[in-house]
């Protein structure tokens, strides 16, 4: 479907250009998959080496960590030891903010239980608030916890209706 447009060729041109375009994906496919194949078989063969360097890495910062805690003159277990804690219960120490803990207990301790979540309110939207408080007020109205009239000026409110005839700014009765 040439256009008056279009030159004769370009719809050809176009189709000779998206093989190449094609054919230059592949072999850049085939290229990755080679250094992937390179990199990988590294690490194959040179396993070993890359675990040794890293357990040298990790107890090299041990030391490290270690002999700065001697030259300020301080005992990591004689300030444990200094901590106190409370009967029954366990010990945790947080790392790096939090990312990493440890928890301390007593043999024969329990963990702690699951607690209850927080009660803090989910999000809403105001019909659905204007809902539950309806239903709430009903039953206080049901267990006779409060009278028609504060019924009626509490539904009134929660709807931002004016209030009853006869009730304007009378503050609930008890």
């Amino acid at each position: 479907m040439a256009t008056s447009q279009e030159k004769p060729g370009a719809e050809l041109f176009r189709g000779v250009m998206l093989a190449h375009l094609i054919l230059g994906l592949h072999l850049g496919l085939v290229a990755l998959i080679g250094v992937v194949v390179i990199f990988f078989g590294g690490i194959a063969r040179y396993w070993l080496w890359i675990l040794l360097g890293g357990l040298a890495l990790v107890g090299g910062s041990g030391f490290v960590f270690y002999r700065r805690l001697k030259a300020q003159g301080r005992n990591v277990l004689r300030d444990l030891k200094g901590v106190s804690v409370p009967a029954g219960a366990s010990l945790e120490v947080s790392f790096m903010g939090g990312l990493a803990s440890v928890r301390f207990a007593r043999p024969g301790q329990a963990g702690p239980e699951a607690l209850p979540p927080p009660s803090t309110p989910l999000l809403e939207d105001p019909e659905t608030q204007r809902v539950r408080e309806l239903g709430s007020l009903g039953q206080m109205y049901e267990k006779r916890l409060i009278t028609r009239e504060e019924f009626d000026r509490a539904k009134a409110a929660l709807f931002n209706f004016p209030d009853p005839p006869g009730r304007a700014g009378r503050p609930f009765e008890n």
